[in-house]
Formats: C-alpha cells, sequence, structure tokens
C-alpha cells in the first residue's frame, strides 16, 4: 500500500531524512509519496487545504501521513482515522486532515495512538513526527490493522477545522488568499459559480482588492489569454479560482499572502453619455433672407 506524506518539515535539516528513513527501516516495501512538505510552519489550515485538495488525485487506498503538529499546552493526541474508501489518516488531532476525510468519503472509525510498543524506542517528547506518527504509519501501510494501534473513539469527538466559505454581497464576493503557489498565483477559498453569481461571465473586465490595491483585470479561462506582464482572474487545476500573472508573480504585484482578504467585483458598464437630439433635413435649409 502507499503511503502519502505531508508535512511541515522543509528540506533544510535532517528531520524529514529521518521520518522517511524510519519509514523505510520498519516497513521497507512501502512506498512513499511525497505530497509536500513546504506547509507553513506550524499552519494548520494552510496544511489542511492543500492535503484535501490533493486527495482526489492520490492512490486510494492508502495511508496518508500528515505532520503539522504545533505545541499546545496540552499535545494533540496522535490519532489513525480510517475512511470510507478504505483510506487511513494519521496525524495529530487538531483538524490537519479534517477536510481531507470528507474528500475521501468521511471518517468512519478512529483510534489513538497509544500504544507505545509500535512507536520508536525512547521516544523524544519534541519529535514526534519521527518516533510516534512514522513508526505507526509504516506499520499501517504494511498491514497492521487500524484497530491495534490503540484505544478506539468517536469520530464525533475529533477535532475539525470550520472551512471558510467565501461570501456573495451583490454585485461582488468577499473572500480570502488560501494559498501563494510556487510560481506567486494565488488560489482563493471561492470557486467559479461565486463570481458568476455576481455577475461576472468570462472575458469581463472585473476589480480587484488585495493587498491595498484595486486593479481591473479580465476573468479568462487561463492567464494565457492575457499579455505577459499582465494579470488575470481564471479558474486553476483544482477548480478554484486563482489570480495570476502570465509569466509574472500575483503575489509580488498585489502585495499578497496565505489568509489575506481579497474582493472579487464586477466592473459596471458606464452609462453613455447624454447627447441633445439632432434635426435632420429632407432637404437642406434655406439661407436666403425674406
Amino acid at each position: 500500500m502507499f503511503l502519502t506524506f505531508l508535512s511541515d518539515l522543509g528540506y533544510e535539516d535532517a528531520f524529514l531524512g529521518v521520518c522517511k528513513g524510519v519509514i523505510a527501516r520498519i516497513s521497507p516495501e512501502v512506498a512513499v509519496l511525497d505530497v509536500m512538505h513546504l506547509v507553513h510552519p506550524q499552519d494548520v489550515e494552510h496544511g489542511a487545504g492543500v492535503l484535501a485538495s490533493a486527495i482526489p488525485y492520490l492512490p486510494a487506498p492508502a495511508v496518508h501521513l500528515a505532520l503539522v503538529d504545533p505545541f499546545r499546552t496540552v499535545p494533540a493526541r496522535g490519532i489513525a482515522v480510517r475512511t470510507a474508501d478504505g483510506s487511513t489518516f494519521v496525524a495529530p488531532d487538531n483538524g490537519l486532515t479534517s477536510q481531507a476525510w470528507e474528500a475521501a468519503g468521511g471518517a468512519v472509525c478512529a483510534h489513538v495512538l497509544d500504544d507505545p510498543s509500535l512507536w520508536w524506542p525512547n521516544a523524544a517528547r519534541t519529535f514526534r513526527a519521527r518516533d510516534v506518527f512514522s513508526p505507526v504509519a509504516a506499520r499501517l501501510a504494511a498491514g497492521l490493522p487500524i484497530e491495534q494501534v490503540g484505544t478506539k473513539v468517536d469520530v464525533g469527538d475529533l477535532e475539525r477545522l470550520e472551512v471558510r466559505e467565501a461570501h456573495l454581497h451583490d454585485d461582488h464576493v468577499h473572500g480570502e488568499v488560501e494559498q501563494v503557489d510556487h510560481f506567486g498565483n494565488l488560489t482563493l477559498n471561492m470557486q467559479r459559480h461565486h463570481v458568476e453569481a455576481a455577475g461576472v461571465n468570462l472575458g469581463d473586465e472585473v476589480e480587484i482588492r488585495c493587498g491595498g490595491k484595486t486593479l481591473q483585470v479580465r476573468y479568462t479561462l487561463t492567464y494565457g489569454e492575457v499579455e505577459r506582464g499582465k494579470l488575470a482572474l481564471c479558474e486553476d487545476s483544482f477548480r478554484t479560482m486563482c489570480v495570476a500573472v502570465n509569466q509574472g508573480s500575483a503575489a509580488t504585484v498585489l502585495r499578497a499572502r496565505r489568509a489575506d482578504p481579497i474582493v472579487i467585483a464586477r466592473v459596471h458598464a458606464q452609462a453613455p453619455v447624454a447627447v441633445g437630439p439632432v434635426r435632420v433635413y429632407d432637404e437642406a435649409p434655406s439661407t436666403a433672407t425674406p
């Protein structure tokens, strides 16, 4: 079975490498697929959104290891959650995988990772990614029944993240930047139906307010339909709306970051300038004096 891996561990040190090393030592036959390891440090919402958007493209069933684990006064417990498609999510109980469960058909059962015999020996308190989550995920991917990882808990007691939806107000949509990708494209928390409900159609000019700037851009199928260096509003490959620059960075142009608010508004056509009536003669008017 495949084991997919998402985290905020980065690549600057050995943290990620030793986690994958533990997986390989315990279950060398398991294939690991890296989803992303540059989740913003300790940003659970960022990791949750990335994982949920990726799930439809990952193997199923699979074991999905997700590690974004900011410290709390009482640390989030480790959990393994089985979903309707037969997959198992291994993660802290902090909402990180809650949106992904829905993309995998919904949670059907859950167990706490409270059996130390499945952990790495002499587990450290500050590196549960290596010593608790990775060993258990490796064993599950190799065939360990989920019932053996620890105490069963009600799925209704698991922590969930609230999805922040875009809101329509007459002819404009209020949302936020959900992610800034490697190219500087801004993924928004809105879909095509949101902007079209505001009266915006393909080819229309729209007003974008973000990062203290207000700009007019075109709503297009792809950002390749505008000139190089120009902004466009379009639908991305994950069927969400994005703001992009053809061969440039929308994040730089708009000075935007993840979680920044953004407004998309319809640009109304200007009314024609009023002019006086024009008199039309059948024949040229006479200029003779009486």
